[in-house]
C-alpha cells in the first residue's frame, strides 16, 4: 500500500471517529448545554472584573456607598450557581435530541439535583439554606451526571408509555404537562432513595462523593502541562489531515477544562488564590491565541508576500485572525495535507503554551482568572483574563514567536507560487 493510500486509509478511519462524535447525543447535550449558558458565565465574568479593579478610588467608592455587596450579586448567582444553570441546560438539549419535551426534562433534571443537594442549617433557628458549596463548580460533575442520567431515565419512561394519557381535545400544554407527571413522581423517589443511600456512607452525599471521586482526581489530571501537551499534539496532527482536532480530542477534555476555569473565577471574585493554572481559558489564550496553529505570524507574513494569491489571503483572513478564528489561513492556504508548513502548524503551539506555563510557575505571568469570550482579539482578551501581563505576553512574544517560527517555511512557499505566477 502507498503512502498516499495509507494517509486516505487513516483519514477514512478518523473521519469515522469524527461523525460518531458529532452524532453522539450526550456529548452534545453536554457541549451544547455548556455553550447555551455562555453569555450567563460572561455575566458574572464581566461584574467579577468590575468588582475587582485594583483602582483605590473606586474600591474605596464601593465600600463607602454598599455597593460592593450589589455589584458581587451577579457573580454569586452566575457563576456561584453554573451546576444549576448546566443540569437544567443539558437536560433540556438531551432530552430534545431524541425528540422529548426539554422543559419537562429539564425541570426534573433540576428538582433531582436539588433533591441530593445537602442543605445547610444556619444558626440555632431551624432554618434550612441551600449554600453555593455544591451549585458551582464544585458541583458541576454531579450536574453533568444527573442530568444525562435522570432525562435518559425520563426518555425511557416515556418510551415506555408509562404515563398519563389524557383524551383527545385536551390542550397540548395540558398534556405534556401530565406526561411528565408519572416520570417525575419516579425520578424524584429515585433521587431521594440515593440521597439517603449516601446519608450512610463516609461521603454523606452524592456531591462530595463525586468530588473526591472524579472531579477533584481529574482536575490534578487535567492540571498538568503533559496532559495538554499530548491532547494538543493530536488534535494539531489531526486537523493536518483534515480532521477536525478539537471535535475528536476536546469533547471530554472541555468539560473538565470548565469546571477548572469556574474553580478559577469563583475563586477570583472571592479574592482568593486561584486554583489551577491551566484550564480551556490557559488553552485559548496561550496554546492557540489565534487559532489552531497560532497562524497569526502565517497570517502576517502573507500581507508581505511577493506573491498576489498569498497577499490577497493574508489580507482576507487577518480580521477574523485577530479574533482568533483562523479556518480561511487553514483551508485557504492550505495547511491541511501541507507538509511544509506542518513543523510550525504543530510545534508552535506546543513552545508557546510551554512557555506560558512555565512563565506562570515563576510568577512572571499571573494565573488566569477564568474569563474568556469568544472573538474577542487577542490582547484585549489577554487583559481580561488575566491583566496587562498577559496581554503584553500575547502581543510582544506570542505573535514574533509565530512569526519566527512561520517564516522560513511560507518563504520558500511563496517563492513558489511567485515563480509560477509569473508563468
Amino acid at each position: 500500500m502507498g503512502i498516499n493510500n495509507k494517509i486516505e486509509a487513516m483519514q477514512n478511519t478518523l473521519m469515522k471517529l469524527t461523525n460518531r462524535l458529532k452524532r453522539n447525543k450526550y456529548i452534545n447535550a453536554v457541549s451544547d448545554g455548556l455553550i447555551a449558558i455562555f453569555p450567563i458565565l460572561m455575566v458574572g465574568a464581566l461584574f467579577a472584573i468590575v468588582n475587582n479593579l485594583q483602582y483605590e478610588p473606586f474600591v474605596n467608592f464601593l465600600s463607602d456607598t454598599g455597593l460592593k455587596e450589589i455589584v458581587n450579586l451577579p457573580c454569586q448567582l452566575t457563576t456561584g450557581m453554573i451546576a444549576v444553570y448546566a443540569v437544567f441546560s443539558i437536560s433540556y438539549k438531551l432530552a430534545d435530541s431524541f425528540g422529548k419535551d426539554g422543559l419537562t426534562a429539564g425541570f426534573i433534571s433540576l428538582t433531582s439535583f436539588f433533591i441530593i443537594t445537602p442543605l445547610t442549617m444556619i444558626g440555632d433557628s431551624g432554618t434550612l439554606a441551600l449554600t453555593f458549596q455544591w451549585t458551582g463548580a464544585g458541583g458541576l460533575f454531579v450536574a453533568f451526571i444527573m442530568s444525562l442520567i435522570m432525562t435518559k431515565l425520563y426518555i425511557f419512561l416515556i418510551d415506555k408509555n408509562i404515563t398519563i394519557t389524557l383524551p383527545a381535545g385536551v390542550p397540548p400544554t395540558t398534556i405534556k404537562a401530565f406526561m411528565g407527571l408519572v416520570p417525575m413522581i419516579i425520578i424524584i423517589i429515585i433521587s431521594i432513595a440515593v440521597r439517603v443511600i449516601f446519608r450512610f456512607t463516609p461521603f454523606e452525599n452524592v456531591h462530595a462523593f463525586v468530588y473526591q471521586i472524579l472531579q477533584a482526581p481529574l482536575s490534578n489530571l487535567g492540571n498538568t502541562l503533559l496532559v495538554f501537551l499530548l491532547l494538543k499534539l493530536i488534535t494539531n496532527i489531526l486537523w493536518m489531515f483534515g480532521i477536525h482536532g478539537g471535535l475528536v480530542m476536546y469533547s471530554v477534555a472541555v468539560p473538565l477544562w470548565l469546571s477548572m476555569d469556574y474553580a478559577n473565577l469563583a475563586a477570583y471574585n472571592a479574592g482568593d488564590q486561584l486554583p489551577y493554572i491551566l484550564g480551556y481559558a490557559f488553552g485559548m489564550l496561550f496554546f492557540q491565541f489565534s487559532g489552531t496553529g497560532n497562524t497569526i505570524g502565517l497570517n502576517l507574513l502573507m500581507l508581505k508576500a511577493k506573491s498576489k494569491r498569498y497577499r490577497t489571503l493574508g489580507k482576507l483572513a487577518l480580521p477574523a485572525g485577530i479574533c482568533g478564528v483562523n479556518e480561511p489561513i487553514i483551508f485557504g492556504t492550505p495547511i491541511v495535507l501541507n507538509p511544509m508548513l506542518a513543523i510550525p502548524f504543530i510545534l508552535n503551539p506546543l513552545i508557546s503554551g510551554t512557555l506560558a506555563y512555565l512563565l506562570t510557575i515563576i510568577g512572571i505571568l499571573p494565573r488566569l482568572n477564568g474569563i474568556f469570550m469568544f472573538g474577542i482579539p487577542f490582547g484585549i482578551s489577554g487583559f481580561l483574563a488575566g491583566g496587562w501581563r498577559v496581554a503584553a505576553f500575547q502581543l510582544l512574544i506570542l505573535i514574533p514567536l509565530s512569526i519566527i517560527s512561520y517564516y522560513p517555511f511560507f518563504k520558500k512557499m511563496d517563492a513558489v507560487a511567485y515563480s509560477e505566477e509569473q508563468l
